[in-house]
């Protein structure tokens, strides 16, 4: 028995020995010793040979090894560990949100749209002026020289925008679908624009005849690089009757919609955001889409300042619908006008759409919703 522990302590000797010529082994004060570090940070410490006795436990010193040069330990019989692979970028949350506000073409002055960072604006409105011919307001020939030197001047993308809150849409004058087609590509003609919005208020939704004539004719000019988007009123409840049934059609005859854009007749921002998820499940059902694709086909296009008695959509409320499309990944933001985006002066009144009603700074709800 004594012979054998002998044996044993000269074994664990030898190891210790030869543990401090290859450098992996440190000897400190009082006999007690630390295995070495390595060179890099990230490798893990040198694994002591074995002896048959067992694997040479680690020692740990009250106090630090002295330095000392660094060496690579012997290939080891143990599987190499692999270094954790980094992780992942985080998935992208969808396309960011459109921002195309709309602007009048028969607006007077002008508006300066050079001084904002916009990249897109919804031009109208292109309406029934004198029968089956498109005008900008009902007035004012669409290829108008004037007109379509606005158009041209717009910095960025144009959507052209038909109907409006106060024209009679095409569909309805024309009693044609070849009529209303000439019309509309006379319009796109002296337009060339990035897409096309349609304007329906209840009263043309409600004209179950030029809904058919309007998505019969829509079906034989989409092209597939021009996104089309249909505007409709929201209201408390979500969408009405005939605006749904407005959509069925166009699902109907295979018209692709790229947005359904919701203008809210509330004005304040918590009852906007009420009323289009209400919209949200109808199109959901409708198209049979899931919760997040449903959103991205959706707009939503407050009036702002003063839209009404009791009725105004003010600074706060843009960034608390910011702040709610944008975590829903919405399609597209817009709004009614950017010529009311001004205060109030003598010569300029909210309802001429010349201003918002309200004591705030030019510019300030562009600067708000464009600020993605």
């Amino acid at each position: 028995m004594g012979r054998h522990r002998k044996k044993q302590r000269r074994q664990r000797r030898r190891a210790r020995i030869a543990l401090v010529a290859a450098g992996l082994l440190v000897p400190l004060t009082g006999g007690a010793a630390v295995f070495a570090a390595t060179d890099r940070a990230d490798t893990p410490a040198a694994q002591a040979p074995k002896t048959g006795n067992g694997a040479i436990r680690r020692a740990y010193a009250g106090s630090a090894p002295r330095s000392r040069p660094t060496a690579e330990a012997p290939p080891s019989s143990a599987p190499a560990r692999t270094p954790a692979a980094s992780p992942s970028p985080s998935p992208s949350t969808g396309p960011r949100i459109g921002f195309a506000p709309y602007a009048d073409v028969l607006s007077w002055p002008p508006p300066d749209l050079s001084k904002t960072n916009v990249k897109t604006y919804t031009m109208g409105f292109v309406s029934a002026g004198g029968g089956c011919s498109a005008a900008w307001g009902g007035l004012s020939p669409v290829d108008a020289a004037f007109a379509v030197r606005r158009i041209k001047d717009v910095p960025g993308k144009v959507v052209v925008s038909f109907g409006g809150p106060h024209g009679t849409e095409l569909a309805q004058s024309c009693e044609s679908v070849d009529s209303l087609v000439k019309q509309y590509r006379k319009a796109m003609d002296a337009t060339d624009p990035a897409g096309l919005d349609f304007y329906l208020t209840e009263g043309t939704l409600s004209d179950t005849l030029s809904v058919q004539r309007r998505t019969q004719a829509l079906t034989r000019i989409q092209r597939d690089d021009l996104p089309l988007s249909i505007t409709l009123p929201l209201h408390r409840s979500g969408l009405s009757a005939s605006a749904l049934a407005a959509l069925r059609s166009a699902v109907a005859d295979g018209l692709r919609v790229s947005v359904v854009n919701l203008v809210p007749a509330d004005g304040a921002g918590q009852s906007i955001t009420a009323s289009a998820t209400a919209a949200h499940t109808q199109l959901m059902r409708l198209y049979h889409l899931g919760d997040a694709q449903t959103w991205q086909r959706m707009g939503v296009t407050p009036i702002i300042g003063v839209a009404g008695v009791d009725t105004q959509f003010r600074p706060a409320d843009a960034r608390q619908l910011l702040t709610w499309a944008t975590a829903r990944g919405l399609g597209r933001l817009s709004m009614w006008t950017v010529t009311r985006d001004n205060p109030c002066t003598a010569d300029t009144s909210v309802a001429g759409n010349t201003c918002s009603g309200l004591d705030e700074d030019s510019g300030v709800f562009t600067k708000i919703l464009e600020d993605y």
